[in-house]
């Protein structure tokens, strides 16, 4: 007889699951311990903390948790001690208390619970008798829920928010590589639009995961509890301004290099940006583990190759422009096409243009790795 595979969790997801046991199991033991009357709230808050993937998510989301318990609870007690305890009396408390918390997590999501708790505060046995009891068991509860959710988040298989911010850059810049590697081909005629229209919607979704991380890293830092040596507002800046100059490459290259340029330019345009690639994805590499920037000689001397590359071919252009508007009086045989709307040479300054802006975020990028200030790197 044979039995299915079964599959095998991966590190990550085991250790959340890890993570949530744990702090279900601590979260109700200690509510038993106090006698706590409806414990298990501090349960759920654990536990929901634990849904956070990240340790500077779980913080957001304690802290997002607890202020909203607090508002909640005070409003409840507010309402229940003006309000006469009968059922209509608790019911338009309740309306009332809840459609104002309601159009408060509206307009912050860090209220998202404070509706909840006063309801439970109102609602639950002889509210309004003790009502200041009921409001301060809610508080206590999730109060435990919260801190015992942080802690485990932080000392039990921890993730931390800064690595994966690491990760989730070195897969921006594979992703921006790819995209310059199809961008070339489409210069070269090759027919790759469903490609790029793919790799441009990994990597948009790519840097939305970086826009959470980069506030989810802010909040460890908040806290002290963690620090990293990557300015997580910087890099994610430098990582914008690197895809902005990559989209510029992407759109030059919906129209192919003219008949007139592709045989000088398509050789050193693809020395060019195999040498950006390989550099993108050593400095992936060096983020991710916390290295040094790869050195950028190999880059440097290929831009200088490049530039001489694409002077020539300009130098030719207009060597064979001048020629043959003297044999046909001005009208260029070597003009572009009409469909183009670009001279040889601006196509080339428009290439070169994209090409040194990337060079330039890379720039940028490499002095954020190394920990470089904006000042140093601009002298």
């Amino acid at each position: 007889m044979h039995f299915p595979k079964m599959p095998v969790p991966s590190p990550d997801v085991w250790k959340a699951g890890l993570r949530t046991a744990v702090a279900g199991g601590l979260a109700y033991g200690v509510a038993e311990l106090f006698a706590l009357p409806q414990g298990y709230w501090a349960v759920v808050t654990a536990v929901v903390l634990m849904a956070q993937p990240r340790l500077g998510a779980s913080l957001k989301a304690g802290a997002d948790r607890f202020l909203g318990t607090i508002v909640g609870a005070l409003a409840g007690f507010l309402v229940a001690t003006i309000t006469p305890s009968t059922v209509l009396g608790t019911a338009s408390g309740l309306a009332v208390s809840i459609g104002i918390l309601g159009m408060l997590a509206a307009r912050d999501s860090s209220f998202r619970v404070a509706p909840m708790t006063a309801a439970i505060v109102l609602i639950s046995p002889a509210s309004h008798a003790v009502a200041w009891i009921s409001a301060l068991h809610r508080v206590i509860e999730i109060l435990i829920g919260c801190i015992i959710g942080i802690l485990v988040s932080l000392f039990v298989a921890p993730a931390r928010s800064d690595t994966a911010m690491r990760d989730e850059a070195n897969q921006a810049l594979t992703l921006l590589a790819k995209l310059i590697s199809l961008s070339v081909d489409r210069l070269e005629g090759k027919p790759v639009d469903n490609e790029i229209w793919k790799a441009k919607k990994d990597i948009d979704g790519s840097y939305r995961k970086i826009e959470t991380l980069t506030k989810e890293v802010a909040e460890e830092e908040a806290t002290h509890i963690a620090r990293t040596t990557l300015d997580p507002a910087r890099l994610r800046h430098t990582l914008m301004d690197l895809r902005s100059a990559v989209f510029v490459l992407r759109s030059l290259s919906r129209k192919p290099w003219p008949a007139t340029l592709g045989d000088a330019m398509i050789a050193p345009t693809r020395m060019i940006t195999t040498e950006i690639c390989d550099y993108m994805l050593a400095l992936g590499a060096a983020i991710t583990t916390a290295q040094s920037a790869p050195s950028k000689e190999n880059l440097n001397t290929a831009f200088v190759t490049y530039s001489s590359a694409a002077a020539a071919a300009l130098d030719a252009w207009r060597t064979s422009a001048s020629a043959e508007a003297s044999g046909k009086a001005g009208k260029s045989a070597l003009a572009d096409p009409p469909a183009l709307g670009k001279s040889g040479p601006d196509y080339i300054s428009n290439v070169s243009f994209a090409l040194e802006q990337i060079r330039y975020a890379l720039d940028a990028l490499a002095d954020c790795v190394d920990g470089r200030s904006e000042e140093a790197a601009s002298t």
